[in-house]
């Protein structure tokens, strides 16, 4: 499952955004994280800011929820 919002373009979303967009989607963070095969606590620390996402599982959870641009995004 991807995320229920379009991915930003040039600046990342903020995790109160990221909580907005699947707010308004109908779509639990809980659900999405299990459709994805992440943790779910794990995902809300990254969404939470306690976990930065510079690398690992985490980074990979911050560039599917669109709080970190990937290298392709920067390069456009």
């Amino acid at each position: 499952m991807n995320v229920p919002y379009p991915l930003p373009t040039r600046t990342p979303y903020t995790g109160e955004r990221v909580k907005e967009l699947f707010r308004a989607a109908g779509i639990t963070i809980s659900a999405w994280a299990e459709a994805n095969g992440y943790p779910r606590h794990q995902v809300y620390m990254v969404i939470n800011g306690q976990f930065k996402g510079r690398r690992g599982t985490s980074h990979e959870i911050a560039l599917k929820l669109g709080m970190k641009l990937s290298v392709e995004q920067l390069a456009a």
